[in-house]
């Protein structure tokens, strides 16, 4: 199949125009033709990825060099177009798509697992929202105060500074505890399937689509990117200092067994908060308020997985 690589250079500041420098020094090695794209600003990853797909009818690689929010707008683009699958150099701050998907998360060991790997179907997730009317995703969506984090971060001149550092990660700990005391949780119900469920003083509404966000936070531990379900997570009617442990133990996925995080499956799910809280969108901002939320199973096609 024809590679097409879609380059986002502002992802981790910058390193991943690095990261794709040693990428063509490989491809050329091994003497492939390719063609390479460069997104510029926000949306473009979506706008490129539609552009190749409609003009070209047989089957393509499409492979994002970036972070999650580069694979979020390739896949958007791409998600009408069966004729096209999605591959994956890592390069930006957190790459749970990665994770997910069982890709090596080193580019040069991704890009060898690509081009000798098999095409394999995943899950794809949908969605609509106040923002979004067509939307698609492959990490997580939700709405609460890691949603509100993820803005307050991509909006943020510090996440920038700490990248050059190899320190990004941590500018989502500043933002955690910055606003952990300035946050209202709010009431909201839950539909899942036909069953609805209400929570009070809900801090965090998550669905995922497998187990990692938040750069490798499980916060669906048994959720796999081919079973055909949503996998919901709750955290409601806890102390704001508690709330910590629950963003603590979410490494490993031990906030599950606390009695304040509630866990669902399903494949369809649509959350109505009381309050106009921001929603997410595998890290991106997708709106506020409710969002639906719906499982293509094996909508995905993925090149260079380990794991489905």
């Amino acid at each position: 199949m024809n590679l097409y690589f879609i380059v986002n250079p502002a992802a981790k500041n910058g390193r991943s125009a690095t990261v794709w420098e040693r990428v063509q020094h490989m491809l050329e090695q091994e003497g492939l033709s390719y063609e390479v794209h460069w997104t510029k600003k926000a949306g473009d990853g979506k706008r490129i990825a539609r552009l190749i797909a409609e003009r070209n009818a047989e089957p393509l690689v499409l492979i994002a060099v970036g972070g999650d929010g580069t694979v979020y707008e390739v896949v958007n683009g791409a998600s009408l177009f069966p004729h096209v699958v999605i591959g994956y150099i890592p390069a930006g701050t957190g790459n749970d798509f990665a994770r997910g998907f069982g890709m090596p998360r080193r580019p040069e060991q991704a890009l060898q697992q690509l081009l000798t790997g098999k095409v394999a179907s995943g899950d794809l997730g949908r969605f609509v929202s106040s923002a979004v009317r067509d939307g698609v995703f492959v990490n997580s969506i939700g709405c609460g105060f890691d949603a509100h984090i993820a803005r307050e971060v991509n909006r943020s001149k510090w996440k920038g500074r700490l990248n050059r550092l190899g320190l990004g990660t941590l500018v989502y700990v500043f933002y955690l505890v910055k606003e952990l005391f300035r946050y209202q949780p709010t009431d909201l119900d839950i539909c899942i399937d036909g069953q609805t469920y209400s929570f009070q003083q809900a801090w965090v509404a998550t669905v995922s689509n497998h187990p990692y966000y938040g750069g490798g936070m499980r916060i669906a531990p048994s959720a796999r990117a081919d079973d055909g379900l949503l996998h919901v997570t709750v955290v409601s009617r806890l102390t704001r200092w508690k709330l910590l442990s629950v963003f603590l133990t979410v490494f490993w996925g031990g906030h599950v067994r606390m009695k304040e995080v509630s866990v669902f499956a399903g494949r369809h799910v649509r959350i109505r908060p009381a309050a106009p809280v921001p929603v997410h969108a595998d890290g991106e901002e997708a709106g506020r308020g409710e969002v639906s939320a719906w499982i293509e199973s094996g909508g995905l096609r993925v090149i260079g997985a380990e794991t489905l």
